[in-house]
């Protein structure tokens, strides 16, 4: 019978606690006190983590280079050695022996004392939370729309714009430019390219220039309730629900609610918009839009700010108050527009989806703040909990006592929202237009958007107030607020992935991806796990490595007295005398020999156990005369049967339980444990028992080898 022999139970569990103490995963003798000159003569079970400098020197090491050549994964090998964790594509499985093989001989190292048959377990940092495709992304070919291919999409080279617009969606034709560009090969590609709200009027004889002879109207100051409105104005402030609109004779809220999109909207756009006079909180809007057209672009010079204080805003929620509660407001077309004003030293908090603040001066059980739906690109530069000056419109009033506030401008800094800019055209007038980036990927032989990812792009660096790439700590912050906003109705486990330039360090990993998973009142996202993945050096003759990658948790119980399987060995006594002997037998005293448990309180006869000699008895006679009530008209044969039964089914998973609580159910595989132990039946024989993990800390019995005779 073959012994496998891979872990002493008390120097194991020294050396790994000692190895996670260690304030670097390293392998010289400095961050190793004390295991400079190991003395190690038993197979051990050991851990480590790979760093990030580790995961680079296993992706440039020729060996590894050649056998990614070989498989086909040279380009995927290099991006997890560029990005610092592995994927699902490539994991230590293949690629860690020959690094570790390479550690055998440098002094100090934890791989250079394992005895054969030791076990390392790996733990590493992976993106397999994704699914395997999406890990392509950071390695994704990037194309960029050109001139050219504007102008093949508007079939001119004369009458086109470098944009897509509503007759031209980016959708329809940049499938066909990727694959006249990169073939459909490729798995995934990032593409940039912009995008209009409008379509062009070439030859400039139907659309009139938008910059200079854009003329404002001087109808906002007129808005009616439940009476149709055009108005033609700037806009002057955005929020999560729709803009701030001003012409020549004031400034309204042009109301969508949960249907606007913030990207299609920027401070300064010179915008006519038709609708219906209504209502909020006592402040006049345009609601019911009937149409929106989007004229250009142009600077805006807000008016002297009212400046409040908190005896006039105070005021405000008072008079706000009473137009919200009068019930005829609608029937006489009486309401408020929104006041420009400035604040100074107001105070904002959040609270769950709500930003609220205090001013100066102002009784709270008379009149608090309410942002009104503040977008992302203004909650960045609120500095909550610290008074800010604010400049912006009061609108209306929400709850008992607040006063709606939609914020222009923080401490003199403007939000960044989405800039509007002018992209080259030939066309008879100029197109506002966006940058924007999607991904694509080939399926059945062609490219289609990826409707389920979504780019981050700079309009949207901007309103976070960073400049083209997240930290980690940053993307947790910000990427949330951003879901938030473009899926306010979002369902319960809804996912979506998203693409950005992580900032980790000095280094810069492009496309990183991100999944996005909403537990139906926060986002979360899940970039990096850690996996633990296990190695078993073997002897010399496998191939190119000492090591091998094995699932399996061996672990080793020697024989013999005094032995250091001795604790494990008394955790099966102590549970038979716990769960049998004192409720079966009304045992008092692990030493008082009533019961399966010998007066010496070291050995049963229920499973064999003995923590004296570290090893399951199995004579039938010895066991005859400790139980005699239980087993003195059975046959040897029954008893070493119901002998090893207890010990297979309920003493061993209940004690592998104890040890070992944290053993998880294998990924992808079946996570096996397997004993090594002797039994002494008149003699001694090597046997080896094998379990499952079905759940965490939960032991399926397989196999015994003392079966197979």
């Amino acid at each position: 019978m073959k012994h496998i022999a891979t872990k002493s139970l008390m120097f194991g569990a020294a050396l790994a606690t000692a190895l996670c103490s260690c304030d670097e995963n390293s392998w010289n003798d400095e961050y190793l006190d004390g295991f400079e000159k190991p003395t190690i003569n038993k197979t051990e079970i050991v851990s480590y983590s790979l760093t990030t400098a580790d995961i680079k020197k296993i992706a440039n090491m020729p060996a590894n280079k050649k056998l990614a050549n070989e498989r086909g994964e040279a380009a995927l090998l290099k991006a997890v050695g560029e990005n610092g964790f592995f994927t699902a594509q490539i994991t230590p499985e293949a690629y860690a022996p020959a690094w570790l093989d390479s550690l055998s001989g440098v002094k100090g190292s934890i791989v250079s004392t394992l005895s054969e048959k030791s076990t390392l377990k790996l733990s590493y940092p992976t993106s397999d939370a994704l699914p395997a495709e999406l890990t392509g992304i950071q390695s994704a070919a990037t194309l960029t729309v050109s001139e050219a291919d504007y102008q093949t999409v508007w079939d001119s080279e004369t009458d086109f714009v470098e944009a897509f617009t509503p007759s031209k969606p980016a959708s329809k034709f940049i499938p066909d430019i990727l694959a006249d560009q990169l073939g459909t090969d490729d798995q995934f590609a990032v593409v940039t390219y912009n995008v209009a709200a409008q379509d062009p009027v070439f030859g400039g004889s139907s659309t009139p220039d938008p910059g200079p002879s854009f003329e404002m109207s001087s109808t906002i100051s007129g808005l009616t309730i439940n009476q149709p409105i055009e108005a033609s104005g700037i806009v002057t402030g955005i929020c999560k629900q729709g803009y701030i609109l001003s012409d020549l004779s004031g400034s309204t809220l042009v109301y969508y609610g949960s249907s606007f999109d913030l990207t299609t909207c920027a401070i300064g756009q010179q915008r006519t918009v038709k609708g219906t006079g209504g209502a909020f909180g006592g402040c006049l809007q345009i609601g019911t839009i009937t149409s929106d057209e989007l004229a250009g672009t142009t600077e805006y010079t807000y008016p002297a700010p009212l400046a409040v204080d908190g005896p006039t805003f105070e005021q405000f929620s008072a008079d706000r108050q009473a137009l919200k509660a009068d019930k005829t407001l609608a029937d006489n077309g009486n309401g408020a527009a929104p006041v420009y004003a400035e604040i100074k030293g107001a105070t904002f908090v959040k609270s769950g989806n709500y930003i609220n603040f205090t001013v100066p001066g102002a009784d709270k059980s008379k009149a608090e703040g309410s942002g009104y739906q503040v977008p992302s690109a203004v909650e960045s530069i609120l500095n909550f909990g610290n008074p800010v000056d604010v400049r912006g419109y009061i609108i209306g009033c929400s709850g008992k006592a607040y006063v709606t506030f939609l914020v222009t401008e923080v401490n003199g800094q403007k939000p960044a929202f989405a800039p509007a800019f002018r992209v080259a055209s030939r066309a008879g007038q100029a197109i506002a237009s966006t940058e924007e980036k999607a991904v694509y990927k080939v399926a059945n032989g062609a490219w289609s958007l990826c409707s389920d990812v979504f780019v981050i792009n700079s309009s949207d660096y901007k309103q976070m107030g960073v400049s083209s790439n997240l930290t980690a700590a940053q993307a947790a912050t910000f990427l949330p607020v951003y879901l938030a906003t473009k899926f306010p109705y979002a369902q319960e486990d809804a996912t979506y992935y998203l693409v950005y330039n992580l900032k980790d360090g000095d280094n810069i990993i492009r496309n990183f991806c991100s999944r996005a998973n909403y537990t139906g009142t926060e986002w979360t996202l899940t970039t990096i796990n850690t996996n633990i993945m296990q190695f078993v050096r073997v002897g010399k003759g496998n191939g190119w490595s000492n090591w091998i990658y094995d699932p399996t948790i061996y672990i080793d119980l020697p024989a013999g007295k005094g032995a250091t399987s001795a604790p494990f060995w008394q955790d099966c006594v102590d549970w038979v005398y716990e769960h049998i002997d004192v409720p079966e037998f009304g045992s008092e005293s692990i030493t008082s020999g009533v019961g399966y448990v010998t007066s010496y309180g070291n050995n049963d006869y229920y499973c064999g156990a003995s923590a004296y000699q570290c090893n399951v008895d199995l004579r039938p006679a010895s066991a005859k005369k400790q139980v005699p009530t239980v087993y003195g008209n059975m046959s040897d044969e029954a008893i070493v049967a119901q002998v090893k039964e207890n010990f297979e089914l309920r003493v061993m998973p209940a004690v592998l339980a104890k040890n070992y609580p944290d053993a998880q159910p294998g990924n992808g595989f079946d996570q096996y444990y397997e004993i090594s132990f002797v039994m002494y039946n008149g003699s001694s024989h090597d046997e080896v028992i094998r379990y499952l993990v079905t759940a965490p800390g939960t032991f399926q019995f397989v196999s015994c080898s003392w079966n197979e005779d």
